[in-house]
């Protein structure tokens, strides 16, 4: 008989209710600890997610082919004019709802503080600096990407495709796993 794992929303859900609970009736020392946690893995995150963009992007341009120029522009621009929609559409319905909210007197503001503000601090950091920011990591994707599948360049492909086995299993050996965690430290 064969035990049913539990899936990540199931335990993002329980790590979020288990860290309100702890997190009203735990020790500032112990709330510390949990603090640094996040603060690592933060970091961690930060210095992975450009490898992410290039370990995905890159092979799935250059597995594309021939057509990929073409077929990236159409992504480029749909994206883009799906942006320039969803981000007016929120700028309405930010400026038509919003200012009821943010009259004095409408919601309790009496000891409302930036939450930054109140926040443990962790215990120590480790900085982990990216090697590239997000989207020079894209710039570099799309460049690669469409330079081997314009070139037909075997080797390269290769390279990549291996690069994001390894992106792979680094996310699902380190990032998954620690998730709830860091949603439970949050």
């Amino acid at each position: 008989m064969s035990k049913k794992k539990l899936g990540l929303l199931p335990k993002l859900i329980i790590a979020i209710i288990l860290g309100i609970a702890v997190g009203m009736v735990a020790p500032e020392k112990l709330i510390a600890i949990f603090a640094t946690f996040n603060d690592i893995f933060n970091e961690f995150l930060g210095f992975v997610i450009p490898l992410i963009i290039i370990g995905f992007v890159v092979p799935g341009i250059a597995d594309l082919g021939d057509g990929a120029g073409k077929i990236l522009a159409i992504t480029a621009l749909i994206a883009y004019v799906s942006t320039i929609i969803s981000g007016s559409v929120a700028y309405f319905v930010d400026m038509a709802s919003f200012p009821s909210f943010l009259e004095v007197g409408s919601i309790v503001f009496d000891n409302a503080q930036n939450a930054e503000e109140t926040m443990v601090a962790g215990l120590f950091t480790i900085e982990m600096p990216a090697i590239m920011e997000v989207m020079s990591a894209l710039i570099l994707s799309f460049t690669l990407g469409l330079g081997i599948a314009v070139t037909k360049a075997e080797g390269m492909k290769k390279i990549f495709n291996e690069f994001q086995d390894i992106v792979t299993k680094v996310i699902a050996s380190i990032i998954i796993p620690l998730l709830p965690f860091h949603v439970f430290g949050i």
